[in-house]
């Protein structure tokens, strides 16, 4: 069963649906029902994920089902909606591979154009590739592959529209935190941080969590610890650890010297992962942009929970950023249709 957001069906004074937008990821599915101003009419969550999709005997028929599940109501009040999913939807654990497509990728100029078509009993799915990147040259001895699917279209969700010719860094954190290097709309190089599924994994299957209490609220204090760690106890101070295969340890030492509640040990080892992160990336490409002229505008696509750790952690070295408004993934998923040519856009 899905939970349902906004009027499952548009009322009179909506603007007419002229699209549905799916990011469709490993753990979840969220669906939108899109006007022709791009704004969102209604939307589904709790849709169930790639995973779940990718264990059935009969894969295509569970993504079929689970479509139906999801849209089958709006496209009986809309029939002939076009449908453009993004995200893990697309890779080879998905329904049709959509094929990875190589940086440096210009978002709004066809850089992510074909999209994958799928025969679906409701209609046809267009599929969004994701991006693969082999880095900048030079920076390793071997080049490091990275990927992403559905990232790219939230990013695309954030780009100015018209899009400038400035630099950008965009943030998405998660359990494999993307961060994405652009010049204009062009996304030039990302790289992956396993922040969220090191932490899950450190609580879950490391001694680290044997001493571990579940907070009853967020512990800020001990995030601000952790953080004190990597960039020491003053704002942009140098005197920090970023060696973070021996910084985590005191998450053990802590507690047991009682300089750390338990209930404070996951908060504190989040302080250390996002605060070694923030340090590495700011470090590899916002070094020069205390003295930049036009310093790179930094933008943050997370809950509001998640994106203020993030954006803290940024203010440690200087860095200001914004937290991304709106539904960043639906309004890159209707900035494809549009270059697709699947829907055309309203005068609002």
């Amino acid at each position: 069963m899905t939970d349902t957001h906004y009027p499952a069906t548009p009322s009179d004074e909506s603007s007419p649906a002229r699209l549905i937008g799916l990011d469709w990821g490993t753990s979840s599915c969220r669906a939108y029902l899109i006007d022709g101003t791009g704004q969102i009419l209604a939307s589904t969550t709790g849709g169930l994920g790639v995973l779940a999709m990718s264990a059935a005997t009969d894969r295509a028929a569970a993504f079929d089902d689970q479509l139906k599940a999801l849209v089958g109501d709006w496209l009986r009040t809309s029939p002939g909606l076009p449908m453009v999913a993004c995200g893990m939807v697309g890779s080879d654990q998905g329904w049709s591979v959509a094929a990875y497509k190589e940086t440096p990728a210009d978002l709004v100029n066809s850089s992510l154009l074909p999209l994958t078509e799928v025969s679906t009993t409701l209609g046809t799915l267009h599929i969004v590739p994701g991006l693969l990147s082999y880095g900048t040259p030079g920076k390793h001895g071997t080049p490091l592959p990275n990927v992403m699917r559905g990232e790219e279209t939230q990013i695309l969700g954030v780009v100015p529209e018209p899009p400038d010719e400035s630099t950008h860094v965009v943030i998405l954190p998660g359990t494999h935190t993307k961060w994405a290097q652009l010049k204009g709309s062009t996304v030039t190089d990302f790289a992956t941080s396993m922040t969220g599924e090191i932490h899950a994994l450190l609580l879950q299957h490391s001694i680290l969590g044997r001493t571990a209490q579940n907070p009853a609220a967020p512990d800020l204090k001990a995030f601000e610890q952790g953080l004190d760690v990597v960039f020491g106890s003053g704002n942009r101070s140098p005197a920090g650890d970023t060696h973070i295969l021996s910084t985590l340890f005191s998450a053990r030492t802590l507690p047991m010297t009682g300089a750390l509640e338990p209930a404070g040990v996951p908060d504190y080892i989040s302080g250390l992962l996002i605060g070694t992160a923030v340090a590495g990336f700011t470090q590899q490409w916002l070094a020069d942009a205390a003295v930049s002229e036009v310093p790179p505008t930094v933008t943050i696509c997370a809950n509001d929970a998640l994106a203020r750790r993030y954006a803290h952690a940024l203010l440690r070295t200087g860095t200001k950023a914004t937290v991304a408004a709106g539904t960043p993934a639906a309004a890159g998923l209707w900035r494809i249709a549009l270059l697709a040519g699947l829907t055309e856009r309203e005068t609002p």
